[in-house]
């Protein structure tokens, strides 16, 4: 009987290991499946992390090129308002002994002298002061530094 409780035994201890190893066996692949996905999803959430990275590079150069584009026109239609509000807004009259005088006729009486009479081009005027003075009744210019003259108004 001894061998009889012998034998069960040592079948006992082999069911049992038969019986363990399939479970152990059975908890390391769902620990290498586990670590598998985690890869995977390691690996995917990588993958989105860089392709997000990529598309807001690509956001920002759009959004740096379309604001250089606009800064690049914003000052040119500063510019051209600006001009246009000068323009609209610059007008000098001189008024004196019941005589009216408009600043705009007066230069350009003295870009026809320069023309007409010096026979010189108006693109050569580089810089042109007038200076109007109602006891004389006229004004004084002067063209470029050295050229001087008076016309009565």
């Amino acid at each position: 009987m001894a061998r009889k409780a012998a034998t069960k035994n040592v079948e006992t201890e082999a069911a049992t290991k038969t019986t363990a190893t399939p479970s152990v066996a059975s908890e390391e692949k769902k620990a290498a499946d586990k670590t598998a996905e985690k890869k995977t999803v390691s690996k995917t959430a990588k993958a989105a992390t860089e392709k997000a990275a990529e598309v807001v590079k690509e956001a920002a150069a759009k959004t740096a090129a379309t604001a250089k584009k606009a800064a690049a026109k914003k000052p040119a239609v500063k510019k051209a308002a600006a001009k246009k509000e000068a323009a609209a807004t610059t007008e000098v009259y001189v008024q004196y002994w019941g005589k009216e005088v408009y600043a705009k006729d007066v230069v350009a009486s003295v870009k026809k002298i320069w023309t007409d009479e010096m026979g010189k081009k108006e693109a050569d005027i580089k810089d042109l002061k007038v200076y109007i003075k109602p006891e004389d009744d006229g004004a004084h210019y002067v063209i470029n530094g050295d050229v001087t003259g008076f016309i009565k108004l």
